[in-house]
């Protein structure tokens, strides 16, 4: 099989031969425009294969696997690892050199502030919080705290060698740059890294995104692992063979099986790692049938499961070993990625354009016809050509003067009333996730803290599934946004298309913008000491009334806590999409207006000079034999 590519260069170079064919026509300038621009985002456009994971999901492993060399440091990545990007190596930026980008101080002081919070510390002050951190202990912290205390005894050890790089980029070679990797006393301090690499996959214009784990301290970032969801072209979700899912993989998996459906493709990939560790075949199907089913749970139908040994893989590609590198499993992934990568998704562009073709080549078939009448029927055509561009000219300004924001209001008020009651619901499962036996245990000491630690876990929990919901709404409040603008368009064209009897072609924009969306914070109003009465020790609380007596309590509260946050957010968001709308629709307006002016004039022009209509049958000639060539999708 060809290299992406090559294959790509291919499908591109039928683009712009269609659109080098109508260039000389001035009435098919758009086309043309259109054209070309497919032809180069085909060529030259990067593919992003982003990876999400628990850290401990042999995600580096994964990584090194699929690149062929030992590239990440495959030891536990720390939680507070920053987003890596692997990418073919540029002039700029040599084979091996990495260019590691620092928080700034604002963005490395709202970490430590929030991770204070978590573990119910007092704000950290500049004199004084590495004090704080270097006295913490792990005992009696809930397990949610734990990547918080790693984070601020890691930024208090590294803190002298690494404050005065805060806000800059350093430029590294290899060996440092698997230092900002695995040492979590300098990784804590890091934004993102981006690693030039040349290898098969990177030459082939694939950008690997390695993400911090679902458990991470960035978890709470729900935007940042939002935008790599929406604008991957692949999502690779690594899970560990045999382990449990936990609460942080859930809550992704969520989030995953939520915007599954708002994508033009499946564009999702799931691996259990070490499946050589599976003793028989049937052990390995039921640990694959496992992952299936909290998948399904999770929203995510019919998933793509790949069981694979990332540890043979990468042994079997370093030594040549087909037959060991067979047995890893990973080549029926890599065969499924590359048919993605090299058919499905550039497809997609490929058939728009073909399409485009055949719009083209009807239009000037009926341009042949009108060019081949006698002079009276060409005069009056040209008057009713120029008539027909005014009416269709004044149809494409009440086109861009829709006021949608009606029916966007009840849309979003629709989706977020929908979004309240999966909160609520949830409630209680959440609450026994964070009020557990495991952390409010007789021999775990000072329970009073570890239960305000527990009601803290609850809000955050709430607070991540909250933004993840709202992120997945703004994918539904884009979908629908831009059906309705496509709709009110085709009718405009449909109208326009039949006074002035020329085609005009609907584009696709590109996404629309994501809204500004601050994390959320969801506040009780009063301290958790409050409800410590409801716990007077672990056996009532948990075989007693106690756990229900305070659920009961705080229902009320939280729901109260919800609905205000909601409130807040459905405002912001129906001033976005309400201007995302009126924007869309004067872009459409923008383009039709474009393709009229030119079909006129330049029909106008053909027919005022009698334009042999030998040139418009060619050109449609040239135009139907590319499109014999036109590749067939494989589920026709």
């Amino acid at each position: 099989a060809l290299l992406r590519r090559q294959r790509l260069e291919a499908a591109a170079a039928e683009l712009r031969a269609a659109a080098e064919r109508l260039a000389p026509h001035p009435a098919l300038a758009s086309a043309a425009r259109d054209l070309t621009a497919r032809a180069d985002a085909l060529a030259g456009g990067s593919f992003t294969l982003a990876l999400f994971g628990a850290f401990s999901a042999g995600k580096s492993s994964f990584a090194n696997a699929l690149l062929g060399e030992a590239v990440l440091p495959v030891s536990p990545h720390p939680t507070t690892a920053a987003v890596n990007r692997i990418m073919a190596p540029t002039d700029a930026m040599p084979h091996g050199t990495a260019a590691v980008r620092m928080k700034t101080h604002e963005m490395w002081w709202e970490d430590l502030k929030y991770s204070f919070s978590v573990l119910g510390l007092e704000p950290p002050a500049e004199s004084s919080w590495r004090q704080a951190a270097e006295r913490l202990t792990p005992e009696g912290l809930h397990p949610a705290g734990l990547p918080h205390y790693g984070f601020l005894k890691a930024a208090a050890t590294g803190w002298e060698m690494m404050s005065s790089k805060l806000g800059t980029t350093e430029n590294v070679q290899l060996d440092m740059y698997r230092s900002y990797v695995a040492d979590e006393t300098r990784s804590c301090f890091v934004d993102g890294i981006d690693l030039y690499y040349s290898c098969p996959l990177t030459e082939q214009g694939i950008v690997l995104v390695d993400t911090p784990g679902a458990d991470s301290l960035h978890a709470r970032h729900t935007g940042v692992t939002f935008n790599f969801i929406k604008n991957a072209d692949a999502i690779v979700y690594v899970t560990y063979y045999n382990h449990a899912f936990s609460k942080a993989d859930r809550q992704f998996l969520s989030q995953l099986g939520r915007v599954k459906d708002s994508f033009a493709l499946d564009k999702m990939f799931f691996i259990v790692n070490a499946a050589d560790l599976a003793s028989t075949e049937e052990e390995l199907e039921e640990v694959v049938k496992h992952v299936r089913g909290n998948l399904t749970r999770s929203g995510v139908g019919s998933p793509h499961i790949f069981p694979v040994s990332s540890m043979l893989a990468l042994e079997g590609k370093r030594a040549g070993d087909e037959e060991q590198l067979g047995q890893s499993g990973f080549p029926a992934f890599e065969t499924a990625l590359g048919h993605f990568a090299v058919e499905e998704l550039p497809g997609l562009s490929l058939r728009a354009g073909y399409d485009e073709m055949a719009v083209v080549r009807d239009r000037v078939l009926s341009w042949a016809d009108m060019a081949a009448q006698d002079e009276h029927a060409r005069a009056a055509r040209i008057a009713g050509l120029k008539e027909a561009r005014e009416q269709g000219l004044a149809r494409l300004s009440v086109l861009s003067g829709q006021d949608l924001a009606k029916d966007m209001g009840r849309e979003c008020s629709e989706l977020l009333f929908h979004v309240r009651q999966r909160l609520e619901y949830a409630l209680g499962r959440f609450f026994q996730e964070s009020f557990h036996p495991s952390v409010l245990r007789e021999d775990a000491g000072q329970l009073k803290s570890a239960f305000a630690a527990c009601g803290r876990d609850l809000m955050r929990t709430l607070s991540l599934e909250l933004d993840q919901e709202l992120w997945a709404t703004t994918l539904r409040l884009e979908k629908v946004g831009r059906t309705w603008v496509e709709q009110a368009a085709h009718e405009a064209v449909s109208d326009i298309s039949g006074w002035a009897g020329c085609t005009l072609t609907l584009r696709r924009e590109k996404d629309w913008a994501a809204p500004e969306l601050q994390e959320t914070e969801l506040q009780l109003g009063e301290d958790w000491s409050t409800y410590w009465p409801y716990f007077k020790n672990p056996k009532a609380f948990f075989e007693g009334s106690g756990s229900q007596k305070l659920r009961e309590a705080l229902e009320p509260k939280v729901k109260e806590a919800i609905a205000a946050a909601l409130k807040a957010r459905e405002a912001q968001l129906l001033a976005h999409y309400e201007q995302q709308l009126a924007h869309s629709l004067q872009l459409q307006e923008s383009q039709l207006k474009t393709q009229l002016d030119e079909a006129v004039d330049a029909l106008v022009s053909s027919l005022q000079d009698g334009q042999s209509p030998e040139v418009w049958r060619q050109l449609a000639h040239e135009l139907d034999m590319q499109l014999q060539r036109r590749p067939q999708r494989s589920d026709e």
